[in-house]
């Protein structure tokens, strides 16, 4: 159970995160079509990741 709660920590880092590129897509672009917005994922999804990834390997110095 406590698997599923680190979880969704970590998919609500990742949803944040991915919100962070929509963001940054909308400001950068005056119109966004799908290529920018899959730019969007792809910069939040690293965004995310790399908060995920810190985090875990602080915790298993």
């Amino acid at each position: 159970m406590s698997y599923f709660k680190q979880r969704m920590k970590q998919y609500k880092t990742v949803s944040i995160s991915l919100l962070i590129g929509f963001i940054i897509v909308t400001l950068l672009f005056d119109k966004p079509d799908y290529p920018k917005a899959l730019l969007a994922i792809v910069i939040g999804l690293l965004i995310g990741e790399a908060f995920v990834y810190l985090k875990w390997r602080r915790k298993n110095k």
